[in-house]
């Protein structure tokens, strides 16, 4: 069976890694191939297996050259089924795919509300009509698409590291992971600390890993506001980080998941988040995680200080995030994909 992935471009996002892992998995039984709409920029490495085909879209400018490329590309490969990823390449492969017909998976990493304009919302969700399956990443999204889709499923990232065993490693660390990009609310986490009291905030280090379009900007803004942050950059080998960090930090302003806070629980890392959707799907505030009001610095200086200064806490969170931690696991998660596949695939 031959399997084509499409995705708009390879960066070091979460949608990223998640394509590395599934197809890593899947090319062990599945001929792969990965269409990629834009810029190669791969950060990750994928099995030597699998086929890269770079259709560079916009190369000639023209308004509608991506859907006939997209769509000689689908009569070249013949694939038994197409998976994109996220929305604007969904709406894509829908669009390209018309009078075609091969099987098609479009899978959804934002929420349903990330988009703001109502026209693009609206023919996203013309266009999730016509597909064969949808899959997000939480039951709010779920149900909001099943509403009208036809097949709609919530299917986890899963997630492709090992499990600390070894707590005493665990330094006064706090860390944060993700793109350095405006919705991840990092201008948010920087001035909740600069609230925190200075004799508080100089036990710990924080550390940022990751890299975007607002790195120089965050860089300025930590300087102004007197901060002590050491910038990371984009890691490989993130997990030597988790393994030492003993707090885990996201802010982000809209979250459909949030890979890191499964990577953070993994790796024993007492997690605070803003209550996006996605940080509500996989933390039970005050049990295993804390939550914050999206963009209330205020209240995330107030219960990370807090957190920092009660390590039983962080006990305890890291205890209680443990349980149900296997339906993220890679294998778990890739048996649900392998499952979907033989069912949508002609």
């Amino acid at each position: 069976m031959k399997i084509l992935f499409v995705i708009s471009r390879l960066a070091n996002g979460g949608a990223e890694r998640v394509l590395q892992v599934l197809t890593n998995f899947l090319c062990l039984k599945y001929e792969i191939c990965i269409a990629i709409l834009e810029d190669n920029k791969q950060r990750y490495n994928f099995d030597k297996r699998i086929k890269f085909l770079y259709l560079n879209v916009y190369k000639n400018g023209g308004k509608f050259d991506k859907y006939k490329i997209l769509r000689q590309c689908f009569k070249t490969e013949s694939p038994n089924l197409i998976i994109s990823f996220m929305d604007w390449t969904n709406v894509a492969c829908v669009i390209s795919n018309f009078g075609l017909s091969y099987p098609l998976i479009v899978t959804e990493h934002n929420t349903h509300s990330y988009l703001q304009n109502k026209f693009f919302a609206k023919i996203r969700d013309i266009c999730y009509k016509k597909a064969d399956f949808l899959t997000v990443l939480n039951e709010d999204d779920k149900k909001y698409y099943s509403k009208f889709t036809k097949n709609c499923e919530v299917m986890y990232n899963p997630y492709f590291g090992n499990s600390l065993k070894d707590i005493t490693l665990k330094e006064n660390i706090i860390l944060s992971v993700g793109r350095l990009e405006t919705v991840k609310g990092y201008d948010i986490y920087f001035k909740a600390l600069s609230i925190i009291d200075k004799k508080l905030l100089n036990k710990y280090e924080v550390q940022i890993a990751g890299d975007g379009s607002q790195r120089q900007n965050l860089k300025n803004l930590a300087k102004e506001l007197n901060l002590k942050i050491n910038f990371l950059g984009h890691q490989e080998n993130i997990s030597k980080f988790y393994e030492k960090a003993k707090i885990f930090v996201i802010s982000s302003v809209d979250e459909g998941f949030g890979n890191v806070l499964v990577e953070a629980a993994f790796n024993k890392c007492a997690r605070i988040s803003s209550d996006t959707v996605g940080a509500k799907e996989l933390i039970n505030d005050g049990f295993d995680g804390i939550l914050f009001k999206i963009g209330d610095e205020k209240e995330l200086a107030q219960k990370l200080s807090n957190l920092m200064q009660d390590e039983n806490l962080q006990k305890q969170l890291i205890k209680n995030a443990e349980i149900g931690l296997d339906k993220f696991k890679a294998e778990n998660i890739i048996l649900k994909w392998e499952n979907l596949i033989e069912n949508i695939a002609k």
